[in-house]
Formats: structure tokens, C-alpha cells, sequence
């Protein structure tokens, strides 16, 4: 079986090279976080930050930040490749159980192609870490403090293995459950419905009720934030938990009910483009809530990385802004948030991207039908950067409710304070993400339609079996 899976990887391993290149990505930064922990914690490092007078602490607690955010980026990252992954490939797996594999064997084979992925990609990420780690360690040190002359930095042997397992189990656990479902799919609804890996009921209902659950948690804080002066919370240290509380609890909240909020963005959007005769645009963005769940795994990254940049720049900066207000001259280090913003956006692009370009793959029918139907070529491009453009307004109308909450609980807690709202709401960022996806995701859906545009469509829908 080993032999088949090996061989099975090496035909189609230009399929696989955007997950690979997202957990070698993620894998990355993992690496460099454990190199830094290794760092931090080295007695050379020690000593030079004591003899210095600068508080190890100050090393410390901005590591732990940074590796906070990087675990639960790379957890969200992971799972959902590892997940796309094994979607991507639902047609081979009817195929498997149609020439007579049991569901035991579809479900090993499954794992053990994605594991090659996860490792490949954990290897590669465990490599560049290790290089990149002479500079990026030092760097951030040096940001954080320049007063420590810092000893030349030593790499830590087993963090490469400690990166390579971190990388493959957790890209490999995002696979188990959909490998499961498809090894108990049915071979006739997986080849009618390729990759729609739609949850159990039950599911739907817990993910649901956990985030309803928190929105109303988040509501009651908003509420308690509107007494901020009674409760003696009025500093730019309780402003910050608070609404960063608040934007994180609505954040978790949105990228749990994704499925139900992007299909009621999708409905809008067909409605007003069809009003306004924009039939392509039209058709565009019907594609996309046609397939609302691979629409909701490429939207849901996308959502949480604009909606987690935009809520810790307004927490931020209006913190910043009211600080200045009570202690005029006041300088602000942002050393911390600039690279959680980096590691954000750049982790939840690229997994966006992963999707569609997995997703993509198995659009040959679809372009050869509407070709076959009468579309030109510059309206199936059209069609295709409509449904980009659906995708990512509806990631960033899905990203503006916590960032809403954020600022509702800065202008409260800053009006109870210095007697009016302070909010500094980060428009041109989230502009800059909607247009930034909106170009990628065109990008990775069009390169390969470029391609199959150049074929008359009867030959590719007999090859399809149509």
C-alpha cells in the first residue's frame, strides 16, 4: 500500500504544492518561535539581559504573545489545508470504492497521502526556519531591546524535530474527520457532488449554539463596559483587555456560524447585482454560494485574519489615542502588534488561497458547460473575478462585526475616562485586505482557466463523462 501511495503522490504532486507550500509557511514560523523560545531561555541569553539591567520578562511576555498568536493561526491554517485537502480529492476516493476498496483502506490511503503533504511541507518549513532563524531571532531581539548586547545566537538542535512534528500532526489531524466522511460516502453522491464534505447535523447544531453563545457573552460585556467608571476600569490597560475580549469573542463567534452569515452575503449580493442587470456578476456570485462550503473554508481564514488584524489595530490604536490624550508625548512601541499583523495576514491569505487553488482543480466541467452554453471568454473572466469579489466582501462584511464590538467597548470605556469617545476605527487595513484577497483569489482561479479557455469545451465534457 505504501509503494500505491508513494506512487499516487508523484503523479499528481503539482495538485498538492499549494498545501505544501502553506504548512512549510506555517511550519516557518513555528520553527522560529521555537528557536526564540530556545533563545530566551539559553543561559548566555540570560546572562546578558541580567548584566544589562533590562527585565528577562520583557523577552519573555512579547514571546509568549507572538507564540500565542502563531499556535492558534497555525492551528486554523493547518486543519483547514489538511481538511481542503482531502476534499480536494473526493472524486479519487468514489473511485477507490467503486474498484472494489473497503472503507478501512480509502481511509488509510487518505491519511497517508496527506501525511506525505503535512511532512514534506513540515520538513521544508523546519529547514527554512533554521536558516532564517541567524537573522529573525536577533532581529526581534534587537526591536525589543536595544540596551542588551546580546551574545551571538546558537541554534537549539531539536527544535527542527520538535517543527516537524508540530507541522505534520496538526496538519494531519485536520484531515481525520473529512477522511472518515469520505471513506463513508457513497460513491454515487461523491462523484454528483465532489468536495461538498457537508457536516453532520449535529455538528451544525453545537457549532451553532457555541456561537450564539458567544455573542451573547460579548453582548453582556459591551453592556458592563457602559459602567466602565463604576467599575474602576477606565485605564488604557482595561480598555485594551476588554475590547480585545469583546472582538475576539464576536471574532470566534462569526467564524463559527461563517456557513449561515456568508450565505445570507451571498443572497444580498445576487439580489443587487441581478436588480442592477450585472447577469455575470450575477452568475459570479451564485457560483460561489453554490458551493458554500468550500466558499465557507476559503471565506472563514479570510474572515478571521481581516477581522483579527482590524480588531487589534482599533484596540491599538484608539489606546494609543487616549493615552496621548491624558499623557500628551507619550511613545508607543509597536513592535508586538506589527509582527502579529504580518504573521495574520500573511498565514490567513495563503490559506485562503490554498483552498481555492485545491477547489479549482475540479472546475474543468464547470468551464467547458459554460462555454459549451454560449459564454465568451471575457465573460467566464468576469464571472470568475465576480466570485472573487463575492467572496471577499463577504469575508470583510463578516469581519466587521467584531471590529464593530471593538469599538463600541473603546468609545465607551474612553468617553467614561476623558468624558468623550476616543475610537480609531483601521478603515485603509481592512480596504487594503478586501483588495489584497480580492486580487489573490482572482489570481489562482484565473491562471488555471486561462488554460482551459484555450480548449474547445466538447472534448474536455467527453472526457469528463458528459
Amino acid at each position: 500500500m505504501s509503494r500505491y501511495v508513494v506512487r499516487l503522490f508523484a503523479d499528481e504532486w503539482r495538485r498538492w504544492s499549494p498545501a505544501i507550500a502553506v504548512v512549510a509557511l506555517m511550519a516557518t514560523l513555528i520553527g522560529l518561535c521555537v528557536q526564540q523560545f530556545a533563545w530566551t531561555g539559553d543561559p548566555a541569553f540570560t546572562a546578558a539581559v541580567t548584566e544589562a539591567g533590562v527585565a528577562l520578562g520583557e523577552f519573555r511576555i512579547l514571546s509568549i504573545t507572538i507564540y500565542t498568536v502563531v499556535a492558534l493561526v497555525g492551528w486554523v491554517a493547518l486543519t483547514i489545508v489538511g481538511r481542503a485537502s482531502v476534499l480536494a480529492t473526493g472524486r479519487t476516493h468514489a473511485l477507490w470504492l467503486l474498484l472494489g476498496a473497503s472503507r478501512a483502506q480509502v481511509f488509510v490511503v487518505t491519511l497517508l497521502v496527506l501525511g506525505i503533504v503535512s511532512l514534506l511541507g513540515a520538513g521544508i518549513g523546519a529547514l527554512l526556519s533554521t536558516l532564517l532563524a541567524f537573522w529573525a531571532v536577533p532581529a526581534f531581539n534587537g526591536a525589543v531591546s536595544s540596551e542588551v548586547d546580546l551574545p551571538s545566537f546558537s541554534l537549539a538542535p531539536w527544535a527542527p524535530v520538535v517543527t516537524l512534528a508540530l507541522g505534520t500532526l496538526t496538519a494531519l489531524a485536520g484531515g481525520v474527520l473529512p477522511a472518515r466522511r469520505a471513506a463513508r460516502t457513497p460513491p454515487s453522491a461523491a462523484l454528483r457532488e465532489v468536495g461538498s464534505g457537508r457536516p453532520g447535523t449535529a455538528m451544525r447544531a453545537v457549532r451553532i449554539g457555541c456561537g450564539i453563545a458567544l455573542l451573547l457573552i460579548a453582548s453582556g460585556l459591551v453592556t458592563a463596559s457602559a459602567s466602565a467608571r463604576e467599575l474602576g476600569a477606565t485605564g488604557p490597560a482595561p480598555m485594551f483587555n476588554l475590547a480585545v475580549d469583546v472582538g475576539g469573542s464576536v471574532l470566534v463567534a462569526v467564524y463559527l456560524l461563517c456557513p449561515e452569515v456568508i450565505a445570507l452575503v451571498f443572497r444580498a449580493l445576487h439580489a443587487l447585482s441581478a436588480r442592477s442587470g450585472l447577469v455575470v456578476a450575477a452568475l459570479g456570485i451564485r457560483a460561489a454560494a453554490a458551493r458554500v462550503q468550500v466558499s465557507t473554508a476559503t471565506i472563514a481564514p479570510l474572515t478571521a485574519g481581516l477581522g483579527a488584524i482590524a480588531v487589534l489595530l482599533c484596540a491599538v490604536e484608539s489606546v494609543v489615542a487616549m493615552t496621548t490624550a491624558v499623557r500628551p508625548g507619550t511613545r508607543a512601541d509597536l513592535t508586538d502588534v506589527l509582527t502579529i499583523v504580518a504573521v495574520v495576514a500573511v498565514s490567513m491569505l495563503a490559506t485562503s488561497a490554498t483552498v481555492v487553488a485545491l477547489s479549482a482543480q475540479n472546475r474543468e466541467r464547470e468551464i467547458a458547460l459554460l462555454q459549451a452554453a454560449g459564454l465568451q471568454r471575457r465573460q467566464i473572466i468576469g464571472l470568475v473575478v465576480s466570485e472573487s469579489l463575492a467572496m471577499s466582501l463577504a469575508a470583510s462584511t463578516a469581519a466587521a462585526a467584531p471590529v464593530a464590538a471593538t469599538g463600541a467597548v473603546c468609545w465607551l470605556v474612553s468617553r467614561a475616562a476623558l468624558g468623550e469617545g476616543v475610537v480609531i476605527w483601521p478603515v485603509p487595513s481592512v480596504v487594503l485586505g478586501l483588495i489584497g484577497s480580492w486580487i489573490v483569489l482572482s489570481l489562482i482561479l484565473l491562471i488555471p482557466a486561462q488554460a482551459r479557455l484555450r480548449r474547445p469545451p466538447g472534448p474536455r465534457l467527453r472526457e469528463q463523462g458528459v
